[in-house]
């Protein structure tokens, strides 16, 4: 069976589901990620990478690939597969000057580049980010937009057509104590009632403890992005639980669906009639 990722930038993938990603590859399932930009925009903040010699725009791009491609290796996934448009940045000021921009690119064709890649790899699940994006950002809310687009209209180019569409979230609790785990960056300022869930609408509770490591090294990869192991470690270790537990909701269904919350996310995958 076959599980197909589709985020925004480099580094979305191991935060949002890197342990469920590395679970399923190990145990045997095929495990695809799509990457629709080269996180050209990205902020470096390693102390060691001269941000100089790494100007945004496609230096920095091809030195996050570098660090994506590390991360799917310590993920046990395959390669990555980059749609090959340009990171709108962050705020969202940043993307409106730029008509290149992911942002500002026609949401059928991103539908369209999504569908030719989901008739090659053939996937009964597909995960994409939330109506929210996470945490606001516009590359990631256009993303799941084109994904979910590209889930219904999946018929079109296999059959059976992809059975689910999973969203990585946070419980509104989650997210109440990441704010205060991260005090002072820019992710501490994010309403829970926004950002988060209720704890009734989580349909999968995957458990990744046992590839806690891989998902921590997969962190580790996208240095120009969180520093140093030692910066990483200090920042994981005020967030434990992220290497327990990735939670989930349902973003669409084809045939039925457990009623029971789900400890793996294939449960009843092709034995519906």
């Amino acid at each position: 069976m076959r599980l197909l990722a589709i985020f925004a930038h480099p580094d979305d993938e191991v935060f949002s589901c890197g342990g469920t990603l590395s679970r399923y590859a190990d145990e045997g399932y095929q495990v695809s990620l799509i990457c629709a930009t080269r996180g050209e925009e990205g902020e470096i903040v390693h102390p060691d990478i001269d941000s100089d010699s790494y100007p945004k725009g496609p230096k920095r791009g091809l030195l996050r690939v570098d660090e994506l491609e590390v991360t799917c290796k310590a993920l046990g996934i395959t390669p990555p597969i980059f749609l090959n448009h340009q990171d709108s940045g962050f705020p969202i000021e940043v993307g409106l000057q730029n008509p290149q921009a992911f942002m500002n690119q026609d949401i059928f064709k991103i539908e369209e580049e999504l569908l030719n890649h989901i008739g090659s790899i053939q996937p009964e699940i597909i995960i994409t980010f939330d109506p929210h994006g996470m945490y606001g950002h516009i590359d990631h809310i256009t993303i799941h937009r084109a994904a979910l687009a590209a889930f219904w209209s999946a018929g079109s180019v296999m059959q059976p057509a992809p059975q689910r569409l999973y969203y990585p979230v946070k419980t509104i609790s989650q997210v109440e104590q990441m704010q205060k785990a991260l005090a002072g960056s820019s992710h501490s300022n994010l309403d829970p009632k926004r950002f988060g869930v209720s704890d009734d609408s989580i349909c999968a509770e995957i458990d990744i403890s046992d590839y806690a490591d891989r998902k921590r090294l997969g962190i580790y990869s996208h240095r120009s992005q969180f520093g140093t192991e030692e910066r990483i470690d200090e920042m994981l270790d005020r967030r434990p639980d992220i290497f327990k537990f990735e939670t989930f909701v349902l973003g669409g269904a084809r045939g039925g669906f457990p009623a029971h919350r789900l400890n793996d996310l294939f449960d009843e995958v092709g034995q519906q009639d």
